[in-house]
């Protein structure tokens, strides 16, 4: 870079740090400030083959970030269905202890609050701004032991957006490349001309490459406020055929929409193959990215889920430009955070949810979840039922607001009452006594409140289930004893 350019850069970030400072926003973070921690975490996972029981303890070391008030930032996976959480300072051997406070999944960090209102004296509040400099030259610092803080260099390349990768709302990252060894468990990233914070690191593979949560996004989670979410997938339209099937012309831009998320912000706004061409103005192209002046080409989700202060349009109406029905409409989105409502299937992160049970004459049903299939190991897509598998991989979010969840019978524990059902194995629950299931909730009512003297479990393939009533409790009472399962239900 020419040295007027280098100048101009450097000149520009201190004008941002003065005027941050001034303003409370943008604090440098030194070598010697005490604002980086280490935190050991025991987690106790559910199992969720026999969701009954949980898994051996296990240890978690993550780096955590002091933001001020007793507050200590990490990443979300280190506390997923933890059991204890030690925190320990800078030349410090003591150890404190706190508490989950709250937590985004999709955004995957955590917000931990000390137990010791003293345990903060001593220690320097890192301040997360709007700004981040890209591309440029970044430190990664490292909590190794008590006494020592290293520095790592990486390169800060571009920015993009996550696409589904753990969670449901699309948000932005920072793509570094490093020559040196990182282990993303939430380091802090700086700056390395003005030091100004710039994210948090929570991921580094081994071909030197690596994700960073941006500043912009951890600070409006440490403010508190939800992240926007657009309420509809959709696919590519860069095909002629299939173009001209929508009427659209050789140079017309546009995505087809191919989902919406009832009760979300697109629900009664979209509809189903609707051609979005343009969010606030930005052209969208048939890949459904957009111009970004700064950052570039950018997935045009970035324009409802970003909450950076420049581009964010959340508790804003967003408009939009369609093609319907081969005509253009002016559309206006209102958005809104998501739906917890509309998810059908849990994927990607656990969200803290540990898996329901239900036993019925020694018969476990469950509810469908990715994490129940992924817990068949590596191959569990070769493992695990095809009709499950399916339904994981299209009906995640539910088609309208009255469909229920999956209900399925995941096992038969060997008793000689059930014997005639050995072999039943991740089937799915269509009906009892002629009733569509749609939550084990409503499962335990259905089969408490029927007053047949026989029970009638049928399954999506036609596959029958039946016992008398008063046999099904029975058999749940020798299940227990001979499994060592403590309940009929966990809910």
């Amino acid at each position: 870079m020419p040295l007027i350019l280098q100048n101009y850069k450097l000149g520009f970030i201190l004008l941002l740090f003065f005027t941050g400072s001034l303003l409370g926003k943008s604090i440098p973070v030194g070598m010697t400030d005490a604002s980086i921690l280490q935190v050991k975490v025991t987690v106790q996972y559910p199992h969720f083959l026999q969701p009954w029981r949980f898994k051996n303890p296990e240890v978690r070391h993550s780096t955590g970030i002091y933001i001020g008030e007793n507050q200590i930032l990490i990443p979300a996976q280190a506390v997923y269905f933890y059991t204890s959480i030690e925190i320990k300072k800078p030349d410090s051997l003591k150890v404190y202890t706190a508490e989950l406070e709250r937590m985004d999944p999709d955004l995957g960090l955590a917000i931990l609050k000390l137990n010791d209102p003293n345990a903060s004296k001593d220690l320097k509040a890192v301040i997360f701004p709007n700004e981040v400099f890209l591309p440029g030259t970044g430190l990664v610092m490292e909590s190794k032991d008590q006494r020592t803080l290293e520095e790592k260099k990486i390169r800060m390349l571009r920015l993009d957006m996550d696409s589904y990768s753990s969670g449901y709302v699309e948000l932005p990252f920072i793509e570094i490349q490093s020559e040196e060894k990182l282990d993303g468990v939430g380091e802090l990233i700086v700056d390395a001309t003005a030091r100004i914070p710039q994210g948090i690191l929570y991921q580094f593979k081994e071909n030197n490459t690596g994700r960073v949560i941006p500043s912009f996004s951890i600070k409006h989670f440490v403010e508190g406020k939800s992240f926007p979410f657009k309420g509809f997938r959709f696919k590519p339209l860069t095909d002629t055929a299939t173009r001209n099937h929508y009427g659209l012309r050789k140079d017309d831009l546009g995505v087809l929409v191919a989902e919406i998320y009832p009760g979300s912000s697109a629900d009664g706004v979209l509809q189903l193959e609707d051609v979005l061409l343009e969010v606030s103005n930005s052209k969208v192209d048939p890949k459904g990215y957009f111009d970004h002046p700064k950052f570039g080409k950018l997935n045009v989700s970035y324009l409802f889920h970003n909450t950076n202060d420049t581009d964010s349009h959340f508790g804003k109406k967003i408009k939009l430009k369609v093609f319907r029905n081969k005509k253009p409409v002016n559309l206006e989105l209102d958005l809104k955070p998501l739906p917890e409502s509309a998810i059908r299937i849990p994927h990607g992160n656990s969200r803290f949810q540990t898996p329901k049970y239900l036993m019925l004459a020694g018969i476990v049903f469950q509810e469908l979840s990715e994490q129940y299939l992924t817990e068949h190991g590596t191959q569990w897509r070769n493992r695990v039922s095809k009709e499950l598998l399916y339904l994981n991989d299209f009906y995640r979010i539910k088609r309208n607001v009255n469909e229920g969840n999956v209900v399925f019978l995941s096992q038969v524990l060997p008793l000689s009452g059930n014997k005639a059902y050995h072999t039943a194995h991740q089937m799915i629950l269509k009906t009892v006594n002629g009733t569509p299931v749609s939550s084990l909730t409503q499962l335990q009512s259905l089969v408490r409140e029927l007053e047949a003297p026989y029970i009638r479990f049928v399954m999506s393939d036609g596959f029958e289930v039946i016992f008398k009533k008063e046999e099904i409790q029975t058999l749940n009472t020798e299940a227990k004893q001979s499994f060592q399962i403590p309940k009929d239900s966990n809910f």
